[in-house]
């Protein structure tokens, strides 16, 4: 029974990633350094009914937020996993090996544990699964394109299979593990944020953030928290109590909703600065898992860069920030674009291409949004392009500096984070 939260915007989607291990295949571009100032708080544990507190984070300065926790079978132990796949073990978990030294593609969104606790599998945004110690690698969604990223996975009963969970509630199944309908073809009012299994494994519950649950096989609907939730306030993910009777809802204020069977033990009162991200389930009782908040990750907007929900681009600064309706920062990135090229103003965002091409020596790349019109060609964002031998025409190390001819080149899990996130019609700002 795992949790994911997407415990702040910069999770993104990236390359297509799919690796049994880490490979060198599955490395890219690490996380800008503005995202990784160190900041005591987050993977503090709280526990509650009959889980048992065997040690957490909460004094360690972590880079890389919590995002997703596991127990072993017995109970006797947990993992934390942080979007980077670094793993922490506790109590009777072991480790079995982590993504942590690796520069992925696309960041890890959950870890699910093997029936017998002897090994686990990380699954990242993009879907890429990596397993470790006696977990198999059953397939993955890397090779996909994908409407929508990766939030969650969960183990079958045998542990030969799995399914992952994007943010539009499609599911992908692996292995022994059998599919039982989807909200794929809904118009969510909130993305999905954890899929949790039957105990038969033949059903399971998918999450959305406002609190929705919807069931599928022989998983029994006992209610949801839609409705129930205070302004801002979002579930995080979901436990189910032993037998499948009841199950628990979590949202990233500290609040702990019970359904069905499930007996109330209360939750914590969580700041925005280190927020729950994961629930997870000791049959009688749960652990609540905090991260760091988004405050220790985005900085505010730049000044007299308008209003409102925009792309803003600071072309001295090479820098790209994405800016909620209310001021808040997603993230913010460098990048390489040309010296007063667009010229400073407001633009909007006129049409998007999954994949373009540059028309000479090969040259292509991935996610282009296009905003502004140059002399003979439109401007956009994109990821670094690629020859056609796949060499990319920069590293991510360059990012920062003017390398493009006039379009705005990203690494390639921001630019399909920037995709998804801005439709047609976004306002872009571009600064001098």
């Amino acid at each position: 029974m795992n949790r994911t939260v997407r415990t702040i915007a910069v999770i993104a989607i990236a390359a297509l990633v799919v690796a049994s291990a880490p490979t060198d295949a599955a490395v890219a571009a690490e996380t800008d350094d503005q995202f990784r100032s160190l900041a005591i708080g987050g993977g503090d544990i709280h526990e509650f009914g009959d889980a048992t507190f065997m040690g957490s984070l909460s004094d360690v300065d972590l880079a890389r937020p919590v995002v997703s926790m596991a127990s072993t079978p017995s109970d006797d132990g947990y993992w934390l996993a942080t979007d980077g796949g670094d793993v922490h073990h506790f109590g009777g978990a072991s480790h079995f090996g982590d993504t942590g030294s690796l520069r992925l593609a696309a960041p890890v969104v959950d870890l699910s544990a093997t029936p017998s606790g002897n090994g686990y599998w990380l699954v990242g945004a993009d879907g890429g699964v990596f397993a470790f110690g006696d977990a198999a690698f059953r397939g993955s969604a890397g090779d996909l394109n994908l409407r929508r990223e990766i939030v969650a996975m969960s183990t079958t009963p045998s542990g030969n299979g799995y399914w992952l969970a994007a943010a539009d509630g499609g599911i992908f199944a692996y292995g022994d593990a059998r599919f039982f309908g989807s909200t794929g073809g809904f118009n969510l009012n909130s993305p999905v944020v954890s899929i949790e299994p039957s105990p038969s494994g033949n059903g399971y519950w998918l999450i959305a953030a406002d609190g929705g649950v919807f069931a599928f096989g022989d998983a029994r609907f006992h209610g949801s928290a839609a409705g129930q939730l205070q302004p801002g306030e979002h579930v995080v993910g979901a436990a189910v109590s032993t037998g499948g009777s009841g199950y628990w809802l979590a949202t990233d204020a500290g609040t702990v909703i019970a359904f069905g069977s499930a007996s109330d033990f209360g939750g914590v009162a969580a700041s925005p600065g280190e927020p729950i991200a994961a629930i997870e389930s000791s049959g009688a009782g749960y652990w609540l898992a905090s991260t760091l908040g988004h405050e220790h990750f985005a900085p505010e907007a730049p000044a007299n860069s308008g209003a409102g929900r925009r792309i803003v681009y600071s072309n001295t600064d090479q820098r790209v920030w994405l800016i909620e309706a209310d001021e808040t920062v997603t993230t913010t990135y460098l990048v390489s674009g040309k010296r007063d090229t667009p010229a400073a103003g407001t633009y909007s965002v006129f049409s998007k291409l999954r994949y373009a091409f540059a028309g000479h020596d090969g040259i292509s790349m991935e996610h282009m949004v296009r905003f502004a019109h140059g002399r003979r060609l439109a401007i956009g964002f994109h990821s670094i392009p690629t020859y056609a031998n796949g060499q990319p025409m920069q590293s991510a190390d360059e990012l920062g500096t003017y390398r493009s001819a006039g379009c705005v080149r990203q690494r390639v899990d921001q630019a399909e984070f920037l995709y998804h996130w801005a439709a047609v019609g976004t306002t872009v700002v571009v600064l001098p």
